[in-house]
Parts: structure tokens; C-alpha cells; sequence
């Protein structure tokens, strides 16, 4: 027999007969605004954003938000101006293996089917201004019945709100410890006008409409359960719903009063806001004024996102060097942004923003410390996990500049037949940093490199001297060029063709061949063929026919210019 208390009635997943009722008196109205996140009676508050005037939803703003609502829901959005490539490539890694529930594909949906074609959508919205991505994020979407039913109830009521039909599609997401959906939302009408979105509705109604949601649906939370969320709030590390209600508490010089005649009752719980006050004391967020005060510090709430930034950074580069059984303290770790060039090996890659679509990339650098970078498109396929980089700090824009030195590993390195970067490395007569980490594994891996390369005859110890044999960079590329060559030959038939200074060059690129030496291009002129230094601009000619000319060096000048990208 279970105790009393255990028992709690779901009302399950169900739907109002018609929209939800406008309340009408004035002090309902006021909480729902406050609930909606909305400016607090006393003006503008710290935040210093003023309410928008501009745009639909303002008005549903005050109207929609739902009274009783505690369920918590995260929204994030994103107003992103014309690009139909960089839209067609998001909904592509939306779309990536591994985020639903079974592992599968994401696949898209919008209000009538859960088979959408994308790039239908993408052509559609190829010559809108804009287009809005929202990422939603409900606390208990585990819990919820159906959360593509959810996020269409969701929309339709966003529908209402804003007067005008919407054209929109959304993947939902099971591959984080949170379930979430990807919205992205059209930014031109029927009748061919821009969708503008009060900013106010956007920052809460839209937040608000979730959370009515998911209590019509699951109920209002437990005691137990707002008591937990609460807490968990109190301590998080990033900006949290605490985090708003204090802002709204403080006064024009960020005073918050708590004490009992003064403070807020029961509206996010008093003790959890106490239990905030204090764990942003210890990180030197707040000062006591008295007994029951604080006073805020400016920026709290850009401080804080920068503080779950940082901790975010940590997990990433502790879960990296766990991941790869290495040896890395904490003092090697590097949270903060790049602020040198740094050369290093990849030791893994993920997500940095779903909604920008930014990566990350773990470094475990020659200068003995682990980096963590970001990377303007998550769906790259460069740079490789493993893969020898060289990431320079951003001059232009908000991502450091990578570029592969090697696509090979260190440990495929020493036994390979081409010019590698370990071979570079040993021809280079300034020694590595006496770092450890990976200066460590590179220097043993030399070693063990100058080994093979004494056995194949191509370097020579002499007492505790070195030498190589001459022109060793271009013999070993030569040795690995013609074995890719022969192996080409045989699997289509053609002749293959070496360059020399001053060939002309012409025929179709069909593929890029990442060899121990550099990559590599294939050019196809129908009977034969030839290996060429690959450059990036020529992935834009896949399958195209290019033409060139043969430098000293081996590198092509590419003709003509613009279809290379120049």
C-alpha cells in the first residue's frame, strides 16, 4: 500500500474546446506579465531593455500568458537575415544522425505531416528577408505524451497570437539530457508581406504560450517538485528564472529587500531566492546590505552567462581528455579564447550553439595545454578528430581560423609512406617546447618515426648524430604519389599523367585524396590522368571540368579565377 501523498492524478494530454479566456482583471493581468518575464511596476528595471511597441504579438503578450503557469519551459530565439544556402545547411544538420530517441535521423515536421521534404521548405523561403529559429526547451519533456503534437498546439496558439498564418517546420531533438525542438519559422507572409514579431513577444509570450502548454497538459507541478526545480535553480551556474524574478525585485540602485514584511511572498519561493542571494555571493555577484538585503552587481545577468560559458568549456575539455585516457590537470586546461596561433591535435568535436549552428573543437596543443575553439558551421566536416591543426586567433569575425597541417593521426604517422608532418617536424632544427602533453607524445613519436625512416634507408645515425638523406620531404611524397597513382590506374583504367613545371593542366576534378604528403586532387582529362596539390576553392568544382597551369613547386595556377573562387 503506497502512502497518500505518493498518489497524483496526470490529467494527460488534452486541449482546449476553444482559445484560452482573456483575463480581465487588472491584478491577474499584472502576473501574468510578471510570470511572462515582462517589466516589473517600477520601470525597466536593471535589465535596461525598454517594452517593444513594434511588431505583432504585443498585445497578445499581456493577453495569452497563462496565470497559473510553473512549468518551466527554455526558449531561445534567433532573427537570422537572408541566406538560403546557410538555411538549407542548418536544417541539414538538424536533420544529422543520432538525435532522436532511437539514434535515427532527424526528421522534419510541420503542422500537418511529419514528413516534410526540405528542401521544398528551404526553396519556399530562399527569398525571404528573414527567418526565425526558436529552440524549445521544456523542463519535463520527457514527461510530455507526444512533443510533435506539443509543438503544433504550440504554434497554433503562436498563430493566433500573431493573426496571420505561418509557415514553418520543426525537428525534435532527444540527443542532450534535455529533449528539445528546433523551430524555424518563415519570415514572409501569404500575401507576401514580412513577418515582423514584437520583440517582447518573442523574449516571453512565446515562452509563456510553452509553459501554459505543458501544465494544460502534465498539471501544475507538485510542491515537491517546484521545491526541487527551485533549488536547482538556487545553484546553477547560468542565468536562471531566480535570476529574472531578482531583477525585477531590485531597486534602481540593485537593492533586493528579503526581509519577511518586505519580501515577495511565495511568488518563486522566498527561502530559493535566499539560497540564489547566497551562492551569487560566493561568486561575487552580490553584497549583504543589512540582514534580509543584498545588493546586485551590474551586468549580473551577462556575468552569469559567462560564468555557465566557462563551466560549459570545462565539461567539454574534462570529458575530451577523459574520453581519450589522458593525462591532462586542470591547470592545463585553457578556458578562456584563443590569443596565439596554436598547432595541436583534435581531440574531439561537438555542438557549441544549436542555434547559430556553431561548433567546438578540443585542441590538445604542442604548447602543453588543452584549448577549446569554436567553429563557425557544427556540420563541417573539418577539422577531423585526430587531425594535426594549426588555429590562429580571429582577425576577422567571431571564430579562430583553422587549418589542417595533417589529416593523419600521430601514431599512423610513423610507419606511413609519405612526407609527413612528424618527418617536417624532425627536418625542423628548432626543438618542440618542453611542455609534456602532447609535446610529449609528438616527441616520442619523432623518435619513433626517425627509426622507420633509418630502417627504409632514408636517414643515417652517426654516433649521436643524424643524417638524412638529401631531398627527403620530396622522396617520400614522390614514393607515396606514384603507389596512389598505380592504385588509381587500376581501379578506373586511366593513364596517369605527373606534371612537371609548366604542364598544362585541364580535365574534370573528380575527388580529393588526403594522402600522408597533403591532398591531393584528381583531375580526369577522359584517357588519363593527374595528381595535383588540392587548394579549397576547387571543392566548388566537383564533377566540373578546370584548367591550369603547372608551378616549380607543383602547385597549379588555376584558370579561370572566378570558377575557382579567387
Amino acid at each position: 500500500m503506497t502512502r497518500d501523498d505518493d498518489f497524483r492524478v496526470r490529467p494527460g494530454r488534452i486541449r482546449p474546446a476553444s482559445g484560452p479566456s482573456v483575463d480581465t482583471a487588472l491584478r491577474q493581468v499584472r502576473v501574468a506579465v510578471a510570470r511572462a518575464g515582462g517589466p516589473s511596476q517600477h520601470g525597466v528595471g536593471k535589465g535596461g531593455a525598454r517594452p517593444s511597441t513594434f511588431g505583432r504579438g504585443r498585445a497578445a503578450l499581456i493577453r495569452s500568458v497563462h496565470v497559473g503557469g510553473c512549468r518551466s519551459v527554455i526558449v531561445k530565439a534567433r532573427v537570422v537575415r537572408r541566406s538560403a544556402g546557410g538555411l538549407a545547411a542548418h536544417i541539414g544538420y538538424l536533420q544529422r544522425d543520432g538525435v532522436t530517441r532511437d539514434g535515427e535521423a532527424g526528421r522534419l515536421f510541420d503542422a500537418r505531416s511529419d514528413m516534410i521534404d526540405a528542401s521544398s521548405f528551404a526553396t519556399r523561403a530562399q527569398d525571404d528577408r528573414h527567418h526565425f529559429r526558436f529552440i524549445v526547451s521544456p523542463e519535463d519533456a520527457a514527461e510530455l505524451a507526444d512533443l510533435r503534437a506539443y509543438t503544433r498546439d504550440l504554434m497554433a496558439d503562436v498563430q493566433r497570437d500573431l493573426g496571420a498564418p505561418l509557415d514553418w517546420v520543426a525537428v525534435d531533438h532527444w540527443n542532450t539530457a534535455h529533449p528539445h525542438i528546433h523551430i524555424i519559422l518563415r519570415g514572409r507572409l501569404d500575401d507576401g508581406a514580412d513577418l515582423v514579431i514584437s520583440r517582447d513577444y518573442i523574449s516571453r509570450g512565446f515562452r509563456a504560450r510553452a509553459e501554459a502548454l505543458a501544465e494544460l497538459e502534465l498539471g501544475p507541478p507538485s510542491p515537491r517538485e517546484r521545491a526541487a526545480a527551485l533549488m536547482r535553480d538556487a545553484e546553477a551556474p547560468g542565468w536562471t528564472r531566480l535570476d529574472r524574478a531578482l531583477e525585477r525585485l531590485a531597486d534602481s540602485e540593485g537593492h533586493v529587500d528579503l526581509r519577511p514584511a518586505k519580501g515577495p511572498g511565495d511568488l518563486f519561493g522566498a527561502q530559493a531566492l535566499v539560497h540564489r542571494l547566497r551562492a551569487l555571493e560566493r561568486l561575487g555577484l552580490t553584497d549583504p546590505a543589512g540582514p534580509g538585503r543584498w545588493r546586485l552587481e551590474n551586468g549580473l545577468g551577462e556575468r552569469l552567462r559567462r560564468i555557465a560559458q566557462e563551466t560549459e568549456v570545462a565539461g567539454r575539455l574534462a570529458a575530451a581528455v577523459e574520453a581519450r585516457g589522458l593525462v591532462r590537470a586542470p591547470e592545463q586546461w585553457a578556458t578562456s579564447a584563443l590569443s596565439d596561433v596554436l598547432v595541436g591535435r583534435v581531440l574531439a568535436r561537438g555542438q557549441d550553439d544549436e542555434l547559430r549552428g556553431t561548433g567546438f573543437a578540443v585542441i590538445d596543443g604542442l604548447d602543453g595545454r588543452v584549448h577549446h575553439i569554436t567553429l563557425a558551421d557544427a556540420g563541417a566536416p573539418e577539422p577531423r578528430v585526430d587531425a594535426i591543426v594549426r588555429a590562429s586567433p580571429p582577425s576577422r569575425g567571431a571564430h579562430p581560423m583553422t587549418v589542417t597541417v595533417s589529416d593523419l593521426g600521430l601514431t599512423s604517422q610513423i610507419t606511413a609512406r609519405g612526407a609527413t608532418w612528424l618527418d617536417r617536424r624532425a627536418l625542423d632544427p628548432n626543438p618542440l617546447p618542453e611542455a609534456g602533453g602532447f609535446a610529449g607524445e609528438v616527441a616520442v613519436a619523432r623518435q619513433a618515426r626517425i627509426d622507420h625512416l633509418v630502417a627504409e634507408g632514408l636517414a643515417e645515425r652517426r654516433g649521436v648524430g643524424l643524417r638524412f638523406a638529401p631531398g627527403l620531404l620530396e622522396t617520400l611524397k614522390a614514393r607515396e604519389v606514384a603507389a596512389v597513382a598505380e592504385r588509381v590506374r587500376n581501379e578506373t583504367g586511366l593513364v596517369f599523367r605527373p606534371t612537371a613545371e609548366g604542364d598544362a593542366v585541364s580535365g574534370v576534378y573528380r575527388k580529393r585524396l588526403d594522402l600522408a604528403s597533403g591532398r591531393f586532387a584528381m583531375i580526369d582529362d577522359g584517357t588519363g590522368f593527374c595528381l595535383v596539390p588540392w587548394r579549397p576553392p576547387l571543392e566548388r568544382n566537383l564533377g566540373r571540368s578546370v584548367s591550369g597551369l603547372a608551378g616549380a613547386r607543383g602547385e597549379i595556377e588555376w584558370r579561370p579565377p572566378r570558377a575557382l573562387g579567387r
